[in-house]
């Protein structure tokens, strides 16, 4: 790892430093460029470093090229959660391998169902979020003067998917949470039932923090539609947000959030999911539970056991994506051939 920047840098570009002259881009290999003045506003530095980026690839400027100015850029390092930056750069890898060395102005839209059709056969669902993925970089350096075309994924379908994930059976729930109890693991247990109570996504859960600690309930933000709810208490609910306040409260660091790490401070995904996968694994190994389940399987199961207005629930924007998540059969009543009126006989 590289030496660690002062906080009143880490605004800057990669590889900018100050110096009497103004800024300047000192990157191992290649010649010390000059980008602006000492009196440049931080914007003005960052859109001189981005001409200094395109002028180095002004040739042969690729794909690869245009996912390297994204990532370096504001839009991707100040305004994208670091969770769906993670998604982004897994995404960005198919995208390098079979655009990489293209100009961007290049890629058609037959390419790009192309591109759909090979890598959706077995991966439909990678295939849609990188097509979106390859749309995002298209349209920001459009917007930017470093794609001269319009998008070229707007007029690709996306893929039809599966619904993906299934619903958790009560004996399924109540086996793997008392598991993680017997192994130690309270939190993953609390985030579990939460998550189950409120119809709430991972993500969400592992954001919530004392300030989502109302008087009447517990409010829920969804960080993928900005959507705000009060889920009212239960006393499970209350119980569950009881039991993780009062969980590893051993280290010197606690952080504000419900559900805290040994270290006292927020669960990353990749460190709850890490638990969550190998307590899976050992249960599944033990026989406790009959086949692994997904931590989002428990929105599923929420939206399936609830008895009311699903959308409502879960706050999704359309009935449509409620019911995605509803997996119980739709109670319908059936004909009876005995009320049938009888036809009239042809005459």
């Amino acid at each position: 790892m590289g030496r660690q920047r002062n906080p009143e840098n880490a605004w800057m570009p990669p590889h900018v430093a100050r110096y009497k002259g103004g800024y300047r881009v000192r990157k191992k290999g290649e010649p010390t460029q000059h980008l602006t003045g000492p009196d440049a506003s931080k914007s003005e530095v960052w859109a001189a470093y981005e001409r200094y980026l395109a002028n180095l690839v002004q040739k042969t400027f690729t794909v690869a090229d245009l996912i390297d100015l994204y990532f370096a850029s504001p839009q991707y390092t100040k305004h994208i959660s670091p969770e769906t930056q993670k998604d982004y750069l897994r995404y960005s890898k198919q995208i390098r391998e079979s655009f990489g060395e293209m100009s961007p102005d290049a890629i058609t839209s037959p390419l790009v169902q192309m591109y759909m059709d090979a890598r959706g056969a077995e991966y439909p669902a990678a295939a849609n979020r990188e097509r979106t993925f390859l749309g995002i970089i298209m349209k920001w350096g459009k917007a930017r003067g470093f794609v001269a075309i319009e998008d070229p994924t707007t007029v690709v379908r996306p893929l039809a998917e599966g619904p993906g994930g299934r619903y958790v059976e009560d004996w399924e729930f109540e086996a793997f949470y008392d598991w993680l109890g017997q192994r130690g693991h309270t939190m993953h247990q609390c985030a579990m039932e939460i998550s189950y109570l409120c119809a709430a996504r991972q993500q969400d859960v592992l954001a919530l923090t004392r300030q989502h600690i109302q008087e009447d309930g517990l409010l829920i933000i969804q960080a993928k539609t900005g959507k705000q709810q009060l889920k009212l208490w239960s006393p499970a609910l209350r119980d569950a947000v009881n039991r993780a306040l009062a969980t590893n409260t051993e280290a010197k660091i606690q952080t504000a959030h419900i559900l805290r790490s040994r270290t006292g401070r927020r669960y990353t995904r990749d460190g709850f999911n890490a638990v969550w996968q190998r307590e899976q694994r050992a249960a599944l190994a033990a026989g406790a539970i009959k086949e692994r389940f997904r931590f989002h399987d428990m929105k599923i199961k929420a939206a399936s056991d609830f008895d009311g207005d699903v959308q409502q629930f879960t706050g999704h924007k359309t009935r449509s994506m409620a019911e995605r998540y509803n997996r119980t059969p739709d109670r319908v009543v059936s004909l009876n051939r005995a009320n049938k009126p009888a036809n009239n006989a042809a005459e």
